[in-house]
This record gives structure tokens, C-alpha cells and sequence, in this order.
């Protein structure tokens, strides 16, 4: 965390800044009760390095990755919420190596496990050198001592030029009926397979038990730039999984041998092809990631565009839920886009910006979603014809961060990670400005009072 401090070079987002801590309207509503809103219990700026990535809350404490490379896994005190603290870090040998990010990160607080997905990341997009130190891997690491991790076990990804993949993003399953059975998800773009399956319930001797390519089972998938399968949400009892492929759309695949243990598991499509809920055209880019709503046959599906010269830029991506009570046919029931999702917004969209819906976590009726450099966004899914804004949360950003994100960073503000949930506090990370602890009011808020981690990338809240 040692490179020299960047100024702020952002005079056209002041108007922004300006929104503060809580952008929710301060009126009553209908009935006069106080409206919907999010208020900032804590923050805490990561030593203002800029280029945070995802977290992972056990407990009183919470780790935080690093979208480039040579920085380490920051650990956070969260004990006293309104002042959360850094207490130490993961560094090298095993974390903060050249051209590797600890981009994906996820606990299993009851099983001292934590899980860090460590993959090359990109010289233009991110700044990282061009060459990785080590293969693209999982860590798995014994918490027993939260603030003290130790790495007990690594699984390495394995790619050639001539079949170039990488990890992505990942969905950590538990078993409900064997609660220390632990699987991970994990998307392999962009060539085949471009899912891997591992079993890490000994994180001593991670397993992987299947590879799958949508290919293999009858689904038409070309290759080409945006072409690939982004990410995978499985459902709390381990026998569905949604898949959000960038150019093909969001279908159901059956899980069902997987959750079941079978030596050899197949993966048939439950979507056949050509029902592919598909948006492409005439959007150009499609779904960036799938979350089961709890208790419905719901999606929240998220569009993640990039500004140029990394993406087609505004409008940018906003959100979609999809109906999937016949998984072979799934279809949009309603969208939200926000006010800087619609074309009108192009005009005066800041250079280099990004106003898309990124990663969700749902409860039955609420989504909160991390919505870029709109901030986090308190979504009412009641009904699904017609999801709407109740809150947003647009942090103050800091004067100056050691890096700005060259891929994303053209506002003070991007709210990146997902929401984690726990005993009512929401911990999200922001790539540029740190992280917050917030609490939320307002409609389906009892939803929020839940043991967690919930989370939109793992199923723990619904595991015993």
C-alpha cells in the first residue's frame, strides 16, 4: 500500500458528492411513516488505497480483497460497528503477489473456513502487471483464529494458450443435510468447460468433481469477445443452477447429482436452447449475474456495462427479474432502471463512468444492489411486474485514493462488492472508498434481521 497518492481529478461529479451519506428523500410517505433509507452506521477507508474488491464477513470480522495486484487481503475489526478497523492483513507469500487479485472472497464463519479466489487481472483494465507470479488458484484458509489466518490447502486453475480460461466469479454451496460438505461454484470463461465444480470440505485437499460446458449438452455457444458464461447462482437446495451468460442469457441447468454426491455428476440443461431468457439484442450485453429470491420463483438478474473503451458504454446496464416457476421457459416479469439507466442519461453521463447494477442479495420482497457509481440501491420486489427504488445509499467519497480504477473509476463513487447481511447490519464494499456498515429502513427491513452471512454468492443464510 505503498504507491503515491493520486489527486481527485473529478470536477464534474461535485453534484454528486453532494448527495452525502443517505440520498433517500427525507419526506414521510402515504400513511406518515418515515421513508425508506439507509443509515451509515461506520466506514472505513482501507488506508484510502483505492481498488477495493470483494468481502467476506465472520462475525466480528471482515476480509476484503484487492482488484489489483500487489495489495493484500485487508482484516477488519467490525466488533464496534461504528468504528470498524483494519488489524492486519494478508500479504505474501500466499496473498498481494504480481499480477494476481484477490478479486472473489467468501467465509464459512462456523467452519473456520475462508475462501479467496486469486486470478490474473488485467494490465489495461485494472493495472496489474502483465505476467502472474503464481497459476490463478483458490486459497482456503483456517480462521479459528480471525485475525491470524492460515492457508491450509490451494486449488490452481489450469489454462493454455491454445485454451485460454480463467476463474471469475463463484457460488459457495453448503449442504443442508451435511453441513460440512462445502462446494464451490466457479465460472471458468472463456473457453472449455467453463465451470468448475470443487468440493473444498477439506480445505487440506480441495477436490474438483466436474467441469461443464454448455456446449456439451446442446447449447449453441460461439465464441467471441463478451461471449461467455459469466457467472453461476445456485438455489438453497443444491439441484438448480442459474446461469448468466453474457451473449446467450440466463438459463436453468439440473444440479441435482452434483447435490447428490454422484461419482460422475451430469449437468443437463433444465432451459432447453432457444428459451434462453435472452435480451441480446437489442441490449449488448446480457446477464451479468443470477440470484434466487427466497421463497419464490424469482431472479434478480443484473446487467454489468462498462464504459468505453472497455464496453458499449450508456445506457448502462440496470435490473431485470425473471420468472422461473417453469424452468424451461424462463421470462422477464418486470425491470427497474434508474434514472441514469435511461437513454435521456447519455448526454451527461461523466467520461469513464458506470452506472450499472452489478451484484445483488435478496430476501423474499427486498433486493440491495450494489448499482456502481449509483451507489446501493434498496430495491422493493413485491411485485415483480414492477420492482421500484425504495433507498439509496451514496457515500461521500474521499479527497484522494493511492489508485483510481483506469476500467471504471470516472466517478467518486462505485459501489462494486455484494451486499453481505448479518444480524441486520450491511457490510458492502466500495471499489475506491472502503467499507461501510449500514442499516436499513423501511419496507420488508424485519427480512434483513437474519443470522447470516446472507449474501446473493452463497446459500449460508439458508443452511442450519
Amino acid at each position: 500500500m505503498a504507491r503515491p497518492a493520486r489527486p481527485l481529478a473529478l470536477a464534474p461529479l461535485v453534484a454528486l458528492a453532494a448527495c452525502g451519506d443517505n440520498r433517500a428523500p427525507a419526506a414521510a410517505d402515504a400513511d406518515g411513516e418515515a421513508a425508506a433509507r439507509f443509515e451509515l452506521v461506520g466506514h472505513a477507508d482501507l488506508g484510502a488505497r483505492g481498488m477495493n474488491a470483494a468481502l467476506a464477513v465472520a462475525g466480528d470480522t471482515i476480509y476484503v480483497g484487492s482488484r489489483i495486484d500487489g495489495e493484500p487481503v485487508l482484516i477488519v475489526d467490525v466488533s464496534v460497528p461504528s468504528a470498524p478497523r483494519v488489524v492486519g492483513e494478508l500479504g505474501p507469500p500466499d496473498e498481494g503477489l504480481t499480477g494476481l487479485s484477490s478479486r472473489e472472497l467468501r467465509a464459512v464463519p462456523d467452519l473456520d473456513l475462508l475462501v479467496v479466489l486469486d486470478l490474473q487481472c488485467s494490465p489495461d483494465l485494472h493495472g496489474c502487471a502483465p505476467t502472474a507470479a503464481e497459476r490463478e488458484s483458490l486459497e482456503l484458509y483456517d480462521i479459528s483464529d480471525r485475525h491470524a489466518p492460515v492457508l491450509r490447502g490451494r486449488h490452481e486453475f489450469q489454462s493454455s494458450p491454445l485454451r485460454p480460461r480463467g476463474p471469475h466469479e463463484m457460488f459457495l454451496w453448503r449442504d443442508p443435510a451435511e453441513p460440512a460438505r462445502v462446494l464451490l461454484y466457479v465460472s471458468t470463461p472463456p473457453l472449455s468447460p467453463s465451470l468448475e465444480v470443487i468440493d473444498v470440505s477439506d480445505p487440506a485437499a480441495p477436490v474438483a468433481i466436474t467441469s461443464w460446458w454448455p456446449g456439451d449438452v446442446g447449447a449453441s455457444i460461439t465464441i467471441g469477445e463478451d461471449n461467455l458464461l459469466h457467472s453461476i447462482g445456485v438455489s438453497a437446495d443444491g439441484r438448480t443452477g442459474y446461469v448468466s451468460h453474457l451473449q446467450a442469457g440466463v438459463f436453468l441447468i439440473d444440479l441435482t447429482q452434483v447435490a447428490e454426491g454422484a461419482a460422475e455428476p451430469a449437468i443437463p440443461l433444465l432451459t432447453p436452447p432457444g428459451a434462453f431468457a435472452d435480451w441480446t439484442p437489442p441490449e449488448p450485453i446480457g446477464p451479468h449475474s443470477a440470484v434466487e429470491v427466497p421463497g419464490r420463483d424469482l431472479l434478480v438478474v443484473t446487467d454489468e456495462v462498462y464504459p468505453p473503451k472497455f464496453g458499449p458504454g450508456c445506457p448502462y446496464g440496470w435490473l431485470r427479474v425473471v420468472d422461473i416457476a417453469a424452468p424451461a421457459a424462463p421470462a422477464v416479469r418486470g425491470e427497474l432502471r434508474l434514472a441514469e439507466n435511461q437513454p435521456a442519461f447519455c448526454a451527461s453521463a461523466p467520461e469513464g463512468a458506470t452506472y450499472a447494477a452489478h451484484n445483488a442479495t435478496a430476501t423474499a420482497n427486498l433486493a440491495l444492489v450494489s448499482w456502481h457509481a449509483a451507489g446501493l440501491v434498496a430495491v422493493d420486489l413485491t411485485d415483480p411486474a414492477a420492482p421500484s427504488e425504495l433507498a439509496r445509499f451514496v457515500p461521500e467519497p474521499l479527497p484522494a485514493v493511492d489508485v483510481e480504477d483506469p476500467g471504471i473509476g470516472g466517478a467518486p463513487v462505485t459501489m462494486w462488492s455484494y451486499p453481505v447481511v448479518d444480524r441486520g447490519l450491511i457490510y458492502v464494499v466500495d471499489i475506491r472508498n472502503g467499507l461501510y456498515v449500514l442499516r436499513y429502513r423501511g419496507p420488508h427491513e424485519r427480512e434483513l434481521q437474519v443470522a447470516g452471512p446472507l449474501e446473493g454468492n452463497s446459500n449460508l443464510a439458508h443452511a442450519p
